[in-house]
């Protein structure tokens, strides 16, 4: 079996917000999407996803740096053709973009072999550890606390066990505390804003209302000797990872010893072998894995396979704003908090090929 083609395309499709977004602060960007596919010469069509900040620029980077390294070569090598194509762009950059890009099409490779063993990706990766997979809630940015509390109790009432916060201020945590009461648990990522003693003084403050981690809390996010200020002075969990980026930029982060959870993106830091890697690095630091995941297609199939095979958490991040039109079959939306995950070979989706037409960013 040989690679034939590789296409990316970029996609817009709006969310079905209930509240506005915020005038300032930051902008999630959860509209873009990147979809890759990868052809055979068989008739094999690996599906992928890669992450969607500047679609158009990403989708171009695979077609334009990845495709020429992959075309002829065997699908089924993800090991071998995931470090061509990493030592083959590092002129480019060794993380962000880069990474988003490669992890794409490694996504595609993996639902490519899976289908070609007849096998569901989980399987490949050893097999499942839990019986299904409990989803977390992930709030957008609201203007206030009202709405970020508003929408979060909704969810609580849908059967999440958590929801997380994107909020930067007190009373958005306390409104929504007494919103969910006791029983649902609380997270907050404030995606690197505070300097580390700004972020140990909140910290502090969190813990009244029972934070169960602070994601991401210092500006910038790979200053790991103040996460690790934080880490050291609090009794909350630090949580990092989101934006850090293969094997090798976690091997810098754990050493540090500046979180007590990691969070590696499937589709940003470079795809599941490396997410694999990550895992084993942290099982052996008795740190727990828990991934990112904040976006719709492909990457959600693939971050679903990957936590069933993780021995260390059931848990992973949903995106709770729904999309306008969903363009992943099935969508993989959570049921009563849960998901399940498919035992068809590869990933277990396809594509609505009318809702990509009809939103692709070139048409």
């Amino acid at each position: 079996m040989k690679i034939v083609d590789v296409q990316a395309i970029a996609v817009s499709i709006p969310q079905d917000r209930k509240f506005a977004g915020p005038s300032k602060g930051f902008d999630t960007e959860s509209d873009g999407h990147v979809l890759v596919k990868v052809l055979t010469d068989e008739g094999i069509v690996g599906l992928g996803e890669a992450w969607r900040l500047t679609p158009r620029a990403v989708a171009a980077f695979i077609v334009e740096a990845l495709k020429p390294r992959l075309l002829g070569a065997d699908p089924t090598r993800i090991e071998a053709l995931w470090r061509k194509m990493y030592q083959a762009t590092f002129r480019y950059g060794r993380k962000g973009m880069v990474l988003n890009a490669i992890s794409g099409v490694e996504i595609a490779l993996w639902d490519i072999l899976g289908k070609s063993c007849g096998l569901p990706v989980y399987k490949l990766l050893g097999g499942a550890c839990w019986e299904g997979i409990r989803a977390y809630a992930s709030l957008p940015p609201y203007e206030n606390p009202a709405d970020a509390a508003a929408d979060a109790a909704e969810l609580a009432g849908q059967g999440y066990h958590m929801v997380k916060l994107h909020q930067r201020d007190l009373e958005s945590v306390r409104q929504t505390r007494r919103a969910v009461g006791e029983a649902t648990q609380i997270t907050l990522d404030v995606n690197g804003c505070w300097t580390p003693k700004e972020a140990l003084a909140m910290a502090r403050r969190l813990e009244e209302w029972d934070v169960r981690w602070l994601e991401e809390p210092i500006n910038p996010m790979d200053d790991y000797d103040g996460l690790r200020f934080v880490r050291e002075r609090c009794n909350l969990l630090v949580a990092a990872g989101e934006n850090e980026y293969a094997h090798y930029g976690f091997k810098a982060l754990i050493e540090k010893q500046a979180a007590d959870l990691l969070q590696p993106d499937i589709i940003k830091s470079g795809g599941l072998l490396c997410c694999r890697k990550i895992l084993a690095m942290a099982e052996a630091a008795n740190l727990q894995v828990i991934p990112h995941s904040f976006y719709y297609g492909p990457g959600v199939a693939a971050t679903a396979h990957f936590v069933m095979a993780n021995p260390l958490s059931d848990e992973m991040e949903i995106n709770a704003t729904p999309l306008a039109h969903d363009f992943m079959v099935p969508a993989l939306r959570p049921v009563a908090g849960r998901l399940a995950v498919s035992d068809k070979p590869g990933l277990g989706i396809e594509l609505d090929e009318d809702v990509i037409a009809h939103h692709r960013l070139d048409r």
